[in-house]
């Protein structure tokens, strides 16, 4: 059966509810000035280079055709790329390269990234237990002001891995995501997004910068709250109505907790329940799998989520077959012929 699916161009359904007014967005940090002309796009003749280079992972028909589909839109509504703290720390220098190769080929990704294990370490170290409920960590004073200098590194790490290969890129840790308390009196400084302000987002890449995002939120009032990177990146995407959202970790993929098999395909509209009574399938799996349809279930169901690992971002993104898990609501496929037309 042929994967197809994951062209899965979703013209993602309402933005999220501006139950608060945004505040007006931060100074946003100038690029590093590199000398790529025109806002930073890479010359034809790179860019031709590039593409020549894709061909190794797919046939110059698949290539050529996700190409000009990814063009065919504005910048913004390209991909939304969430990427665990893991990967930051384990595998910079491959995510950084496939970022930079997508820029190169005139692609904006726009990042929203996560620290979990980076904090969780500090925590240990400052003798701060690190505790969750559902899946959430609780977020008290001192785990947020840990948290919050974790994310400004962790953003930082990046944003110059990108710049070190001359890749344009803007480190946006504040002013995008408005958020009220999620439930203060459970989960302490945790907050649910209620806007998102993509003029910050936008003006990057008007700029020719990659935005780089951390999942940190604010209230109207301007108290900084803790979001799970997957709900941020999730709740991005209603608002930016991407052709791509892929959600990329260290293992390409979620595999079964007792065959430690790599789950290609999860349909929710069959698996979702009995997923969930899984033993395995706990902590941030779990928020992760309700992230995820509750996201789908607000797109068309042509819709899906890609997990994938950083070093499988190309194939993923410029073939039919694509890598990792692959989720979706039902069984509905694209076809070759649907990516054609």
């Amino acid at each position: 059966m042929i994967r197809a699916a994951r062209l899965a161009t979703p013209r993602i359904g309402a933005a999220a509810a501006a139950a608060a007014s945004a505040r007006a967005p931060r100074a946003a940090l100038r690029c590093a000035a590199r000398q790529y002309s025109h806002q930073g796009l890479p010359d034809s003749s790179e860019k031709e280079t590039i593409v020549k280079l894709l061909y190794n992972i797919g046939s110059k028909k698949e290539v050529e055709q996700y190409l000009s589909h990814f063009s065919s839109v504005e910048s913004q509504k390209f991909a939304v790329i969430k990427v665990g703290g893991a990967v930051i720390s384990d595998d910079l220098a491959t995510l950084a390269s496939a970022l930079t190769f997508l820029n190169r080929v005139g692609l904006y990704p726009i990042v929203v990234h996560g620290a979990g294990p980076q904090l969780n370490k500090r925590l240990e170290a400052a003798n701060i237990e690190a505790r969750y409920e559902d899946g959430i960590r609780i977020t008290d004073g001192p785990t947020l002001a840990i948290a919050r200098e974790v994310f400004a590194s962790e953003n930082r790490k990046l944003v110059e891995a990108l710049e070190r290969l001359g890749t344009r890129a803007r480190p946006v840790t504040g002013g995008v995501f408005v958020a009220d308390y999620l439930n203060r009196d459970k989960y302490d400084r945790v907050g649910k997004i209620v806007h998102v302000n993509r003029e910050v987002v936008e003006s990057s890449i008007r700029a020719g910068c990659l935005p780089i995002l951390t999942s940190l939120a604010e209230t109207p009032d301007g108290q900084i709250l803790n979001v799970n990177a997957d709900i941020a990146a999730g709740e991005l995407a209603r608002v930016l109505e991407p052709l791509k959202i892929v959600y990329l970790n260290e293992k390409n993929g979620l595999y079964h907790g007792v065959t430690g098999k790599l789950i290609e395909t999860i349909h929710l509209d069959e698996e979702y329940e009995g997923l969930l009574k899984e033993s395995w399938v706990r902590y941030g799996t779990k928020l992760k799998l309700k992230e995820i349809k509750e996201l789908l279930d607000t797109l068309p169901r042509s819709s899906s989520v890609a997990i994938i690992s950083a070093e499988h971002l190309h194939k993923e993104l410029f073939t039919h077959s694509g890598s990792g898990t692959l989720i979706m609501r039902g069984h509905r496929l694209f076809s070759e012929q649907d990516l054609a037309r």
